[in-house]
């Protein structure tokens, strides 16, 4: 039996977050829904398919979310960072430093990146460096985090892995 909310824009955006693992209970807070009808809406979706695995209950007990910087991202101008990232992930300059940003900081927030990296363009240009970003440097096992609702994160297992590659600071 389908749930009443699949197909929906609220039961779409459910099925899709859970499928990027967000766990039932953040989506049924967030989303002003009990939590039996977002889990059926999950667990419908997973008896279809349309995504791989059920995610977790909830977060777990103690966890925190990481709060992206509220303080000014402030680069310095490393033409050695940037062309260095050129080349060894074919990283455009503008897609440079924002990695720059995410590599200084414990999150960032899509404003602060924005402001830094591209303020002539349309805000949406974030995601889109994220997207292209994630894409070229996947090979190479480093992720960029999305902190839903705020903005993104380099994880320091990441952050290692880009510096044995390239060396140097950021």
């Amino acid at each position: 039996m389908n749930h009443p909310l699949r197909g929906t824009f609220v039961g779409n955006s459910i099925v899709r977050l859970a499928d990027e693992g967000v766990p039932i209970g953040a989506l049924s807070r967030t989303f002003k829904i009990p939590y039996d009808s977002a889990h059926g809406i999950v667990r419908q979706a997973l008896e279809d398919g349309v995504i791989v695995e059920m995610p977790a209950a909830d977060w777990p007990a103690g966890s925190r979310l990481r709060k992206p910087t509220t303080s000014p991202i402030r680069l310095e101008a490393r033409p050695d960072f940037v062309a260095t990232c050129r080349m060894a992930f074919g990283l455009t300059p503008a897609e440079s430093r924002l990695l720059q940003c995410l590599m200084q900081a414990r999150a960032c927030t899509k404003p602060h990146l924005h402001a830094v990296v591209a303020p002539e363009a349309e805000p949406k240009i974030v995601d889109v460096f994220v997207c292209k970003i994630r894409a070229k440097l996947r090979k190479f096992q480093v992720r960029i985090e999305t902190i839903w609702g705020q903005g993104y994160a380099l994880p320091e297992e990441s952050k290692r892995q880009l510096m044995a590659r390239i060396g140097g600071a950021p």
